[in-house]
């Protein structure tokens, strides 16, 4: 059986995916291909380079984002996230689809065209960037012809990229709107209102999948979180420990 995985965006809360990844691994669950939007196209990046789920916790638990995120100097955006190239350039040294280990899917957002771009082959780090470019935070990327921004816009469950290429689906969401929101600052509003946004296009797509899991209670961290980076990862693992003892699984 072809077992597909599929992974949301998120920022932060994304860490959650290799917490619920290291779960599923020890149910003897192994992918042969992954899509991912977002947070989960870096995360999926990682994993299908051959990256076990403790390893890429530690790259980002090590990663400086205030050094490695730079102003765009710019009236767009605040962050140039383009400049995260030479740190990605560690993990993906040959900077290539064709050189991971497990199929790969990018989306992407064409602002633009207003369309879903999905990368599979050639250049890998920048549709990895661009799928992760959360609009006016960061910069859009362009390649070729195309402005791309964050692949969660249009596409936060890409499941479709995949579908006619496994038997199975299992997917991950990490952006659960869970209740008793209080409103906060600016910041707070603005990533309440984009989980909003990109979340309606989630729970009409979950139907296509096998498996879905979405840890609740994982919106009490913050999209730029990175500095709880262990304790998401071990929220996402406990997480799914739970729902696998309880039959999440059971379709597979």
């Amino acid at each position: 059986m072809k077992l597909g995985l599929v992974l949301s965006g998120g920022g932060a809360r994304g860490i959650a995916h290799l917490g619920i990844i290291q779960a599923l691994e020890e149910e003897g669950l192994s992918f042969h291909i992954v899509s991912g939007s977002s947070a989960g196209a870096l995360a999926g990046g990682l994993y299908c380079a051959g990256y076990t789920p403790s390893e890429i916790c530690g790259f980002i638990e090590k990663t400086n984002f205030l050094t490695t995120f730079r102003p765009s100097f710019n009236w767009r955006s605040l962050l140039n996230i383009e400049r995260a190239s030479h740190e990605l350039k560690k993990y993906f040294p040959e900077d290539s689809f064709e050189a991971l280990k497990i199929p790969l899917c990018v989306s992407t957002t064409d602002i633009k065209r207003g369309k879903v771009k999905v990368y599979r082959k050639g250049q890998l780090i920048k549709p990895i960037l661009a799928s992760c470019s959360i609009p006016v935070v960061f910069d859009p990327i362009v390649i070729g012809k195309r402005t791309l921004v964050d692949g969660g816009i249009l596409d936060n469950l890409p499941y479709a990229s995949i579908q006619k290429s496994c038997d199975k689906i299992v997917a991950l969401h990490c952006n659960p709107i869970d209740k008793g929101y209080e409103l906060g600052n600016w910041r707070d509003l603005m990533e309440r209102s984009m989980m909003l946004t990109v979340t309606q296009n989630v729970h009409s797509r979950k139907k296509h999948c096998d498996v879905f899991l979405e840890p609740p209670g994982l919106s009490k961290f913050k999209v730029f979180d990175f500095k709880q980076a262990q304790a998401i990862y071990k929220f996402g693992y406990k997480y799914a420990r739970k729902a696998i003892k309880e039959g999440a699984l059971k379709k597979l």
